[in-house]
């Protein structure tokens, strides 16, 4: 079976309103593991209003060591901030940041 013209119509725009996502939040130069751990802190800062480093870890399914990496790459272009808890010192919250 054949997908639709408005079916097909729908999944470019789709992907237009993501390039253009990408582009707005300078996700451009990074890759597709960078982008999905990015919008991974993203989606569980709005579930649950906040995130931790151990969080996108599961969520995403990616090794500590991506996801560390990742991190440090958001963090040196400013597009992270890293927040210590202040009742566990080993928990470490992480916020977006807008350019």
């Amino acid at each position: 079976m054949c997908m639709t013209n408005t079916y097909i119509e729908q999944l470019a725009n789709l992907v237009k309103m993501l390039q253009n996502l990408d582009r707005d939040l300078n996700l451009v130069a990074f890759n597709e593991t960078e982008k999905k751990i990015y919008y991974t802190i993203a989606y569980e800062i709005h579930n649950k209003g906040k995130c931790n480093i151990s969080d996108v870890i599961e969520s995403s399914g990616f090794s500590r060591s991506t996801v560390y990496k990742a991190i440090k790459a958001f963090e040196d272009k400013k597009m992270i901030k890293l927040i210590q808890s202040g009742s566990d010192r080993r928990e470490v919250f992480l916020n977006l940041l807008t350019a």
